[in-house]
């Protein structure tokens, strides 16, 4: 696993990513590495790949367990309901803060995937997030960017005592 995880501050994370015009076998030995850095890494379940020092319209993308490739994303289709889920970012203490985020609840995106084929999905809440928020990426924006009190970032540890308490109220 040869990639490093670009922090927070760093001006690159602010930059707008090229689209990619040859997915050839280098690109495919970076989107391995993401992914192996992503199973490797409790919370990950999306890096892109401006977040390793790449410049290019790819992400790697943890859905429906499993993990794939997702290149030059184009959204077809943004919900006018939001939805607000947590959300943290690999780029951020390690991906060991979070925050509310609004969101449109679904999307339709187009993409191509490892094996050149063109892909469009539907998808809906946490992974409507998920999706906007590696695109946001792309686009040189973070999620805190999005946070109207970014200052109300949670810890892992916070998170999950208040999904314990939102379960015991249940």
């Amino acid at each position: 696993m040869s990639v490093k995880i670009i922090l927070e501050g760093n001006k690159i994370l602010k930059k707008k990513s090229l689209p990619v015009k040859i997915f050839d076998k280098k690109l495919r030995n970076l989107a391995q590495d993401m992914i192996e850095y992503g199973k490797s890494v409790d919370n990950c379940v999306g890096i892109a790949a401006v977040q390793v020092g790449v410049l290019l319209r790819m992400s790697v993308i943890y859905v429906e367990d499993e993990w794939e490739v997702m290149i030059n994303p184009k959204i077809l289709f943004e919900d006018t309901k939001l939805s607000s889920e947590w959300e943290g970012c690999m780029s951020l203490e390690d991906g060991n803060l979070f925050g509310r985020v609004k969101r449109p609840n679904k999307l339709i995106v187009e993409y191509v995937n490892e094996n050149n084929k063109r892909r469009t999905y539907q998808f809906e809440g946490f992974y409507s997030h998920l999706i906007l928020h590696e695109i946001d990426h792309m686009n040189g924006i973070m999620f805190l960017d999005l946070m109207k009190k970014p200052y109300k970032l949670v810890s892992n540890d916070d998170l999950e005592k208040i999904y314990k308490e939102k379960d015991s109220i249940k």
